[in-house]
């Protein structure tokens, strides 16, 4: 998931909206409570009532109103059981922000943006070949939206590399000159990209003959800057069973210790401040399921819900105050739910520029 969601829209949706008594009966901020309260399709039906309603959905304020009202709903990757018969149709979930969802077409490798609830979609440039990790993110300070995409600049060495996109404004990737962490001396483990808040950061796990390090490559999405950072050492006696996941909007590191997870959050990770307490997490839910704390990962929380995923299973929300599961999401017509490509967030109104609808 993370703070109230901001809203970047057309400049002219923050034009003061002005109703006569004539044309209106019933004064506007009525009308955009009641409009508030509805579904996506019945505003999307509301909206062709007059110009002035039309006006109020397209509105900034509105559709951050009618966000913040509406139940947050799940999109995920899952195998059906009975492979379909059109793959064009296909599409693999990456990743989500404020209602809407970055896939990828199956059939064509290509990548687009798609607000599911309004039907329309946005076609994304191909980017890097030997992209592993994309993210996408809104940045509320300069109030546009951007895709990340990190990549084997270099499968032989490990090399790793960065390209960014500004949705409607660039017609190509970008690429950041990305700082090697590449060392004859260590060999990569693995390597993990998490988007939280206004950053994006690639943790590099490398191994040094028997110990393990950690180094961090963390990309403002604001002024597009690169900062290098090695983690402390002692912070974790073996990074290779390490997860990093969004903790409310900032970085956090989690590891599972018998049955609890201990979490250190990184506050500020331009100053390198570490929260001053480790968050102690009890399993004491798995006690009842066998074999539950083996398949266990971690995945972000968001609104006091830490969420996991149980390999290949279910998806499940755990109240961090009530100590008791929130939600379990599990899909009968899949035979495998995966890892990658999980969003939770509510439906939205917002509208890119050059959606189109999503052809039938």
């Amino acid at each position: 998931m993370r703070a109230k969601p901001e809203i970047a829209v057309n400049k002219k949706s923050h034009e003061k909206i002005s109703i006569s008594a004539t044309q209106q009966s019933i004064p506007l901020d009525i009308v955009m409570e009641i409009l508030a309260w509805l579904p996506v399709k019945y505003v999307l039906r509301m909206k062709c009532v007059c110009r002035q309603w039309y006006t109020l959905t397209q509105d900034c304020h509105f559709i951050e109103k009618h966000m913040s009202r509406h139940r947050i709903k799940c999109s995920y990757n899952k195998i059906p059981i009975t492979p379909p018969g059109n793959s064009q149709d296909n599409f693999q979930l990456i990743c989500g922000c404020n209602g809407m969802l970055l896939k990828k077409r199956i059939a064509s490798n290509k990548f687009l943006i798609m607000n599911s609830a309004t039907r329309q979609m946005l076609e994304q440039p191909d980017p890097h070949k030997n992209s592993f990790g994309m993210t996408f993110s809104f940045v509320p300070s300069t109030a546009c939206y951007k895709l990340v995409s990190i990549y084997d600049d270099n499968e032989e060495t490990g090399n790793e590399g960065c390209e960014i996109l500004t949705i409607g404004s660039d017609n190509l990737w970008r690429t950041i000159n990305f700082p090697s962490l590449n060392d004859a001396n260590k060999k990569r483990e693995k390597i993990m990209v998490v988007s939280a808040g206004e950053a994006v950061h690639c943790i590099k796990i490398n191994k040094v003959r028997t110990c393990f390090c950690a180094e961090m490559v963390s990309l403002d999405l604001e002024n597009e800057s690169l900062k290098s950072t090695k983690m402390p050492q002692g912070l974790f006696t073996n990074w290779e069973k390490v997860w990093a996941l969004d903790w409310n909007g900032c970085l956090s590191f989690a590891v599972r210790v018998e049955e609890v997870i201990n979490v250190v959050v990184l506050e500020d990770y331009k100053k390198l401040k570490w929260g001053k307490e480790k968050i102690v997490i009890p399993l004491a839910f798995t006690n009842s399921t066998p074999n539950l704390l083996e398949d266990l990962v971690p995945l972000f929380t968001q609104n006091g819900d830490l969420w996991f995923w149980v390999k290949d299973e279910r998806f499940m929300a755990y109240n961090i105050e009530g100590g008791k599961i929130n939600c379990i999401i599990s899909d009968t017509e899949a035979s495998k739910m995966e890892k990658c490509g999980f969003y939770v967030g509510p439906s939205s109104l917002i509208n890119l520029k050059g959606m189109q609808p999503v052809k039938k």
